[in-house]
């Protein structure tokens, strides 16, 4: 396993390969965030890290899920080089090389979309175990890009692959365990427009449930009152998450919280469940 080089020339390198109602239409608007990228840098102990940490045993477990045979994933992701971003940094941009495939071995990450005005929509909050930067399209002049960009939510340790490696071991599979892949690759991203689409018509406090829920789901964790959200969100987060303005998610939270769906201690929210469901059980 290769360790990436803490220089910014090294890091420079690797990436150049590697207040209205809440049920109206929601209308996108956003903050802007500085385009500047920053060079990853590692440690001494990333390589260690990475492989025995979190993300390591969630990616494992995952692709394991999907039918690939335990050879294979270890032959995957074992032989990759592991990388390390300063909170708020930029991963990469939307239009950058498509050659490289992260995950996420600690810490959080931002999938974001630009829009044309300089704000941004965040699409997707990844963790442990997380796979991105396979999402492309075609540049001005044809050739394949990021379609999307990412940003360290939290400091966060990557596992870099190189496409052509993973096209490698891939092309060394069966047959039928290819159409069985392709199958499984299908199934998820039916899902996931099934999701896109029927966000797309939800309005603002129907958003911001479904996206507490989302996290509730994938970074909470239950306590007596309900499900605590680990990560730290503030009302500019949530609404970018939504596609609102910051005002409409103070609005709906405050809302959220007088109808006992919501808690804030002062650093986390708590997701709450029905009241009556509370009573009841």
């Amino acid at each position: 396993m290769r360790k990436a080089n803490a220089s910014s020339k090294s890091g420079s390198d690797m990436h150049n390969s590697l207040l209205h109602s809440a049920s109206v239409e929601p209308r996108i608007r956003h903050g802007n965030f500085s385009q500047k990228t920053f060079s990853p840098r590692s440690n001494g102990q990333a390589s260690e890290l990475s492989l025995a940490g979190e993300g390591y045993r969630k990616l494992k477990t995952k692709l394991i899920s999907h039918g690939l045979p335990e050879t294979v994933v270890n032959e995957l992701i074992e032989h990759h080089t592991p990388v390390n971003y300063p909170k708020g940094s930029m991963i990469f941009l939307q239009g950058a090389p498509t050659d490289l495939i992260y995950w996420v071995s600690s810490g959080l990450v931002d999938i974001l979309c630009p829009e044309p005005e300089g704000g941004q929509i965040q699409t997707s909050l990844l963790g442990p175990g997380d796979i991105f930067g396979f999402v492309e399209f075609s540049d001005y002049r044809g050739n394949p890009a990021q379609a999307f960009q990412s940003r360290a939510r939290t400091p966060v340790q990557l596992g870099l692959i190189t496409r052509d490696r993973v096209c490698k071991v891939l092309s060394r599979l069966d047959p039928p365990l290819l159409v069985h892949l392709l199958g499984e690759i299908t199934a998820v991203w039916g899902s996931f427009t099934h999701y896109c689409a029927q966000f797309l018509g939800m309005n603002y406090s129907e958003r911001l449930e479904t996206v507490l829920r989302d996290l509730a789901h994938k970074f909470g964790v239950s306590e007596s009152r309900g499900t605590l959200l680990i990560p730290e969100f503030g009302h500019a987060d949530f609404a970018e998450m939504i596609g609102s303005s910051r005002p409409m998610v103070s609005r709906l939270i405050a809302e959220m919280i007088a109808n006992q769906r919501l808690v804030y201690d002062g650093r986390h929210y708590i997701v709450l469940g029905d009241p009556g469901d509370r009573v009841a059980n």
